[in-house]
């Protein structure tokens, strides 16, 4: 029979050959490699107990895991942070009358577009203006009637209406603004507008607007 190992057997009696002998870290390792017996029925938190107990830990944190604070995590609402952020820049920023929520425009003349982008910058300068806070829509229309024939023929160009923004009113919307553009469009008082914007926020935002008038 074939013995390949049997020379490696003739060398060591021998002394041609010798084996180190086992060292006591060896049998150190030896002696932890055999488990105790276990009971069969242990539970699967005690069994990970008796596993992981002489396990170490690397050292990263001095804190351990089942003391440290659990992290708090407040949910957000992206959308209404954003529409915050919009409402808070439109009310106290510099931000240009027609990105208000209620900017209004209209060109009663053909030619009063070409005014409307100046008009609504505020580069015709205001030369007379009419509030008409407190008033209902009869005695609105004929105060504005009133305010710009007068304002024609005393050769104004630009004047201002201040119609509010309804934050009072039952519906919390101006009941005059809607109006306010029907009547200068109309017969009466539209062969004297080229055209209106509503104001800049310095001179009133949405509850007003500029009126550009026909010489």
């Amino acid at each position: 029979m074939f013995k390949p190992l049997a020379i490696l057997d003739d060398l060591v009696r021998s002394g041609k050959l010798s084996l180190p002998s086992p060292s006591p870290a060896s049998d150190e390792l030896k002696n932890d490699d055999v488990l105790e017996p276990l009971p069969p029925d242990m539970p699967d938190d005690a069994l990970f107990g008796h596993v992981v107990k002489n396990v170490k830990a690397l050292g990263w944190s001095d804190v351990p895991l089942h003391n440290r604070p659990p992290i708090e995590i407040l949910p957000v609402n992206d959308e209404s942070e954003a529409l915050r952020a919009l409402e808070e820049f439109i009310r106290n920023g510099d931000v240009a009358s027609e990105l208000m929520p209620g900017y209004i425009e209209g060109a009663v003349q053909d030619k009063g577009r070409l005014y409307l982008d100046d008009l609504r910058a505020g580069r015709f300068s205001v030369q007379a203006w009419l509030d008409l806070h407190g008033m209902n829509r009869h005695e609105a229309r004929f105060a504005l009637d009133e305010f710009v024939l007068e304002s024609v023929q005393a050769g104004l160009s630009c004047v201002r209406v201040v119609h509010g923004r309804g934050r009072h009113s039952h519906k919390q919307r101006s009941i005059l603004k809607d109006s306010i553009q029907r009547w200068l469009s109309s017969r009466r008082l539209g062969r004297h507008v080229i055209a209106y914007t509503s104001a800049r926020r310095y001179d009133g935002g949405d509850g007003a607007i500029y009126v550009l008038l026909r010489r």
